[in-house]
């Protein structure tokens, strides 16, 4: 007979999402997982799967976490939303440990590509895909030229502010990157 569960799976998801999004998929051992969940690693194995099953669930909520944003920005989609979010995104935060000074996880999952199945491909061009959308209705609604050029360029310009944070470990590191795209994004009002 299987015992009971004596954790919360939703809970434990979400401090895994933590460990990798501050130390990535390599650098993410078992032990950092047990140590963030306190669940052994028999637990883990068994409701989670092995260590790539357990990253494309935490890739998947990861991804839900950035869908409630981007539908609360983008409500409506609109270019002063793409510049609210740019001015956000380079706020420093209260707690140097905060883990939004690591970047984003998908951004840093990026960086370790070469090496990735391709389920977590699937899943970073996913959540590409999410961004680039929300961009371009937001140029769209503005009736700006160019909708699509416009949108890989503010998705450019996301996904490279938030591997300085990564770089640097601090959300001010993208001010300068969100500068320009807020200019940039007011001229394209006019």
């Amino acid at each position: 007979m299987a015992r009971p569960r004596n954790f919360d799976e939703d809970e434990a998801l979400q401090r895994m999402v933590q460990v990798f999004w501050r130390h990535g998929y390599d650098g993410t051992t078992t032990r950092m997982l047990e140590d963030a969940t306190g669940i052994g690693v028999r637990g883990i194995a068994n409701v989670f799967g092995d260590k790539e099953d357990i990253f494309l669930r935490v890739l998947a909520t990861y991804t839900e976490m950035a869908r409630g944003v981007i539908a609360q920005v983008f409500d409506p989609p609109r270019l002063q939303a793409a510049q609210m979010m740019f001015q956000s995104l380079a706020q420093a935060t209260e707690n140097d440990e905060d883990v939004t000074n690591c970047g984003c996880l998908m951004v840093n999952t990026v960086f370790e590509l070469g090496r990735a199945s391709p389920k977590i491909r699937e899943a970073v061009e996913a959540y590409r895909t999410m961004w680039f959308d929300a961009f371009r209705a937001a140029t769209d609604a503005d009736g700006v030229s160019d909708p699509n050029g416009k949108a890989e360029f503010l998705l450019g310009l996301l996904w490279g502010a938030l591997s300085q944070i990564r770089l640097m470990g601090s959300t001010t590191a993208a001010a300068p990157m969100a500068q320009v795209a807020m200019e940039t994004i007011e001229g394209w009002k006019r």
